[in-house]
């Protein structure tokens, strides 16, 4: 998934879904706690793929984070005006407030509060970053 969509937060904490990404992820999908203070929004291949790659965990400290994790998980689907709930401990838990950013990372989607978005844009938007990615990546 690639692009990245600014959109705003109504009071029920609903969001819309742009056309765009909804044809990439479905109408139906799973959202998550992700790594950097984010939301991960799962189309259903990569929810599957984390479920098996979850069920070969053998530490008992790390079974015990992936309850809490799904237990913090939801799975959407999309209403009729094209928007999503996004439960308040997941608002919380990504700092979401208002405005939001929604950027495509590969093959999930992440749901950004729009400044922490900017900062890291800020941070790893320069020449020299994207030239040594260019030559990890072969871009």
């Amino acid at each position: 998934m690639t692009g990245t969509y600014e959109h705003t937060l109504d009071a029920k904490g609903r969001l819309f879904m742009p056309a765009r990404l909804r044809e990439e992820i479905g109408d139906c999908f799973h959202l998550a706690m992700g790594s950097d203070e984010c939301l991960t929004i799962y189309p259903q291949s990569a929810w599957e793929a984390l479920c098996q790659r979850a069920e070969l965990l053998e530490e008992e400290e790390d079974i015990e984070a992936m309850e809490v994790f799904f237990a913090q998980a939801y799975r959407c689907v999309v209403d009729s005006q094209n928007r999503i709930v996004i439960p308040p401990q997941l608002r919380e838990f990504a700092e979401l407030e208002k405005d939001v950013v929604i950027v495509g990372a590969n093959n999930v989607a992440r749901i950004w509060n729009a400044k922490r978005w900017s900062e890291k844009v800020a941070t790893y938007m320069t020449p020299q970053k994207m030239k040594s990615l260019a030559r990890k990546v072969r871009l």
